[in-house]
């Protein structure tokens, strides 16, 4: 098996020759900048560059599977949210809110064409003409509740839920809709899979009974909408939810390194396949060794993709990046 059809053959929940390596969330290293010739904060509005700089993750580091999107900030950005686009060693901030009324939610007729989504769309484009045949080409968007959270603000949405819920409900669907549209350009333009990544919504957000009053019904119009295989991502130890992910139709969950390998392949009965979970600060300042450990953990539990468990620092060392991929071909 190539890269491409290990990484979909997990995907599917099959088995393929051995375990793939894969990545949705940020992952830049300086190290990756540096070998590559591309630099951020520039390769995040050039789609030549960002080919050049996210393929670099397969060529020097072993993933199976990779992400051509280095942002979660695209779509609010496309739709006037100010961001602060970082630098070669820190990772893009939002600094506006720009709904402030209902009316403000309204979705541009030329959104696809807006960057930085015509960036990415242009990106994968490229990558899937180039290296499309040998590796997967991943693409992401926001999850609905996380941009509901950019575009209003944190404190605005979660009051709302209590003080309007129906506002907040309004806003979670015009979120919907942009993601929607976007996730399926990205399909469109060669991508094999889509992360939805929704960190917004861990569990010191919201409880089980608040995501199944807002966000259950959302999330499973997403994703039936969404024309392609499915992998969410939500950040931290959202245990006492795990349940309600068998009921999303999703193809794959990456899941955060506060839960344990074999609860997530317990809880997952099956119904989707499961991605994770190497802690982010361990591949920032651990060693290889301790990166061997958890892979093989995480292998002895029957996880389908390795991945880290949340966004990488670009800070990382990719000595420790390459651990993963170095644990699961001695583990094999």
């Amino acid at each position: 098996m190539n890269s491409r059809e290990r990484f979909l053959t997990a995907l599917g929940g099959g088995r393929p020759d051995r375990t793939p390596l894969a990545y949705v969330s940020a992952m830049t290293t300086v190290e990756l900048q540096h070998a590559s010739g591309c630099f951020l904060p520039e390769a995040h509005l050039d789609p030549r560059q960002l080919v050049r700089l996210c393929v670099a993750s397969h060529e020097l580091l072993g993933f199976d599977a990779v992400t051509f999107i280095q942002n979660y900030f695209n779509e609010p950005a496309a739709l006037g949210c100010s961001l602060n686009w970082g630098s070669c060693e820190q990772l893009p901030v939002y600094t506006s809110h720009p709904w402030k009324a209902v009316e403000d939610a309204r979705i541009p007729a030329d959104l696809l064409d807006r960057r930085p989504v015509s960036t990415y769309l242009q990106a994968i484009h490229l990558a899937k003409q180039k290296y499309g045949q040998e590796m997967a080409i991943l693409g992401k968007v926001m999850g609905p509740f996380s941009m509901a959270q950019v575009m209003l603000g944190v404190q605005e949405v979660m009051l709302g839920l209590i003080d309007e819920p129906g506002r907040i409900k309004h806003f979670l669907r015009i979120c919907l809709e942009v993601l929607v549209r976007c996730a399926n350009a990205q399909f469109e333009s060669g991508a094999d899979a889509l992360a939805i990544g929704e960190g917004g919504a861990g569990a010191n957000m919201l409880s089980p009974q608040m995501y199944s009053e807002f966000l259950l019904e959302v999330h499973q119009e997403m994703i039936r909408r969404i024309q392609g295989p499915t992998i969410m991502h939500i950040c931290g130890d959202i245990t006492p939810r795990l349940g309600s992910l068998r009921r999303l139709g999703l193809d794959c969950f990456n899941f955060d390194w506060a839960i344990e390998p074999r609860l997530m392949k317990e809880k997952s009965h099956g119904t989707f396949s499961v991605m994770g979970n190497i802690n982010t600060t361990d591949l920032l300042t651990g060693s290889p060794e301790s990166i061997e450990v958890q892979v093989f953990a995480a292998l002895e539990a029957g996880v389908n993709i390795i991945s880290p468990g949340c966004a990488v620092s670009p800070k990382c060392p990719n000595r420790n990046i390459a651990a993963m991929a170095a644990a699961i071909n001695k583990w094999f």
